[in-house]
């Protein structure tokens, strides 16, 4: 028989793109749990000459009664998982209720076929469903036949195989899935996962894990959103992320975390109802663009940060006292008053970094952990001239200022607090510095454009923007294709190479990009910048060069019709009188050399100055707030920690007889 699927094509192709093949896997694997498998298995098979040529999901379940064939695969949203929660035969949590998994299979392969085997009046029977991603929404359905194999199940195979998704065949795959099937693997502990031929075992390398109420959110019309959290910390390394689950744990999608962690390895898990209702809707792939979903997901974050805290805070107190039992903790009484209880709590601090840090210290003798405690309560009591600073600066604070910073403490902590003011500080130093690098006379002549000023510069690219990331580096205009179709979900593999008008390849010195989310779709606006030496004056042969860049984006197809902005801009000291002339005409704003709204392309010539001037404008308020002001010294010392290789060598002089 032939099944048809009565849903327009256009929605059908929409619901079989995934944004990463892992999660095509995942809902193949979810298929046979939900058929009650006890064990489930994916084969990742190439060919002799290394490319992907098959992949096989394989499980024990029950399969596919060849009387529900037509129900299964015919009623896209009308799953009979909606009539329950629980599976059939077993009762386990069934995953699957929309009936999306099976079209999500098309795109890994052109062909996919389903070979399952059900028992019915105690007798096995076996057939086929066959589809094909260029007819999406067929299935021709073979006869059913008695089985020779008496065993249930159904394997899942996929061929015509056009990508060779190498993410499915590195070790972060096993990793990922992992992640994804954690929580059920640990509720069903005797079911198996196996990855190319690699079982995937969740309580084996769980070190523990926590369960948290998330503050509900309210929305207009008064309907409650609730949330759970769920943080595993892990025995062996894992990829940190957050999952997007349904109220019963299953994972739906994996955003970044995006909050800073030292130490724990762990996969947080936030789980609610409303997560279910926004995939069923397709609506789960445009987090940021859903208000209540960010809260949502922010407050799961918040919960994380808190889990850590606490768990920072646990540990030492068991370290502390291991060590009193052990008898090598240099404190015999409680302290008698606020600077005592402030030394201990100096010390509690310094003594549990020390343990994290020297993986030797906790198996050292008693002998060796008292002397080394003991130097290290010496230091705190009489000790270096910066921890003496540090206790002066916090007690002689006025009161209101100590109960400023305890309520900070309570929120955040001193390291982070001490690493924004740093940020603002190294930043204030670098543009100094800079600034010196560009304007001082012996300086700019000896800079290297390459060697030096590109390489200082690609590692502080937030001086275009805090909104760019680094994308492209010191790369051809080809590299800077398969950087953009990587932002756009594509396959880069075998590109042909973009050229310029005379043939050539081009060497692009930077490439930023940064997402700007739209109503209508994201705008991805790509900033690339040709770097000059300060002794080099922007003339028409610069211009000439960051327009054959500009001219190849724009002649080349496949930069086309993908709502994208991209703008080039020409960084130096000086611009000669005719470039000048040509960037500041009436009807355009200052800077603008040319323009093509058809294409989204402009291209604009920028000074140091003008980029040095927009910086400390932007930093103006945290410095001032900070009583921060840069100087030649400590900028300089901050480009040779940091630079030291790629700075001329009469600044490196001059560090070193400055701080001898």
């Amino acid at each position: 028989m032939q099944i048809k699927v009565e849903v327009q094509k256009d929605h059908l192709q929409r619901i079989s793109k995934v944004k990463k093949p892992i999660l095509a896997i995942a809902e193949l694997i979810w298929n046979g749990f939900d058929a009650d498998a006890d064990c489930v298995s994916v084969e990742i098979i190439n060919n002799g000459l290394g490319g992907l040529s098959e992949i096989v999901v394989t499980d024990d379940g029950h399969g596919i009664n060849y009387e529900e064939a037509q129900m299964a695969f015919g009623n896209l949203g009308g799953s009979r998982k909606r009539e329950g929660l629980k599976s059939i035969c077993k009762k386990r949590l069934l995953h699957g209720r929309a009936g999306k998994g099976r079209f999500r299979s098309f795109s890994l392969g052109g062909n996919v076929e389903w070979i399952t085997r059900f028992k019915k009046d105690d007798q096995v029977f076996q057939y086929s469903i066959k589809g094909s991603s260029s007819d999406l929404g067929i299935f021709d359905v073979t006869d059913k036949s008695i089985a020779k194999e008496q065993k249930t199940g159904t394997i899942v195979r996929i061929t015509n195989i056009e990508r060779n998704f190498g993410s499915l065949q590195d070790e972060k795959a096993l990793q990922e899935l992992a992640g994804y099937f954690a929580l059920y693997l640990k509720q069903y502990s005797h079911v198996r996962l196996i990855y190319s031929g690699e079982q995937i075992k969740g309580d084996l390398v769980e070190r523990c894990s926590k369960s948290y109420e998330v503050a509900p959110i309210i929305l207009e019309d008064k309907r409650e959103i609730r949330a759970t959290l769920d943080v595993i910390e892990w025995k062996v390394p894992m990829e940190r992320a957050l999952f997007l689950c349904d109220e019963a744990g299953f994972a739906l999608e994996k955003v970044a975390l995006g909050i800073h962690v030292p130490r724990y390895i762990f996969t947080a898990y936030l789980k609610s109802a409303y997560i279910r209702e926004l995939d069923e809707t397709n609506e789960l792939l445009f987090d940021e663009l859903n208000p209540v979903l960010k809260c949502l997901i922010d407050s799961g974050k918040e919960k994380i940060k808190q889990h850590f805290r606490g768990r920072a805070s646990e540990e030492a107190a068991l370290l502390v006292e291991e060590w009193k039992k052990e008898e090598v903790y240099p404190y015999l009484s409680e302290p008698k008053d606020i600077i005592e209880r402030t030394e201990r709590q100096v010390f509690d601090v310094c003594a549990v970094n020390l343990s994290a840090y020297l993986p030797e210290f906790d198996g050292s003798d008693k002998k060796n952990k008292k002397i080394t405690f003991s130097l290290l309560k010496h230091a705190i009591e009489t000790g270096p001239e910066d921890l003496k600073k540090i206790l002066e600066s916090v007690l002689n604070l006025p009161r209101e200022k100590q109960e400023e910073l305890g309520r900070l403490l309570s929120k955040t902590t001193l390291n982070a607090i001490i690493n924004a003011a740093k940020v603002v500080a190294d930043r204030l130093d670098f543009l100094k510095g800079l600034e010196v690098l560009v304007f001082d006379e012996e300086s700019k002549e000896a800079l290297l454009e390459r060697k030096q000023l590109h390489r200082i510069i690609a590692s502080s690219t937030w001086i275009f923007g805090e909104e760019f990331h680094l994308a492209v580096d010191d790369d051809s205009l080809t590299e800077v294709l398969k950087r953009h179709n990587h932002f756009l979900g594509k396959e880069t593999d075998d590109l042909a190479p973009v050229l310029r008008e005379d043939g050539t390849k081009g060497i692009v010195d930077l490439m930023l990009s940064k997402r700007i989310p739209h109503s209508s779709g994201d705008i991805r606006e790509h900033l690339v910048i040709e770097l000059k030496r300060p002794s080099k004056v922007i003339d028409n042969a610069v211009l000439d060069q960051v327009e054959s860049y500009a001219f190849a984006v724009a002649g080349d197809e496949r930069f086309k019709d993908t709502n994208t902005k991209w703008v080039f801009w020409a960084v130096s000291n000086e611009i000669n009188d005719t470039a000048r002339r040509k960037a500041n005409q009436a009807d355009r704003p200052a800077g603008l050399y040319y323009e093509d709204k058809e294409q989204k392309i402009t291209i604009w010539v920028k000074t140091w100055g003008q980029i040095i001037e927009g910086c400390e404008a932007r930093l103006k308020f945290y410095r001032e707030k900070l009583e921060y002001y840069a100087d030649k010294s400590s900028a300089l010392e901050l480009l040779k920690k940091n630079h030291a290789k790629h700075l001329p060598q009469h600044l490196v002089q001059v560090v070193d007889k400055e701080n001898p």
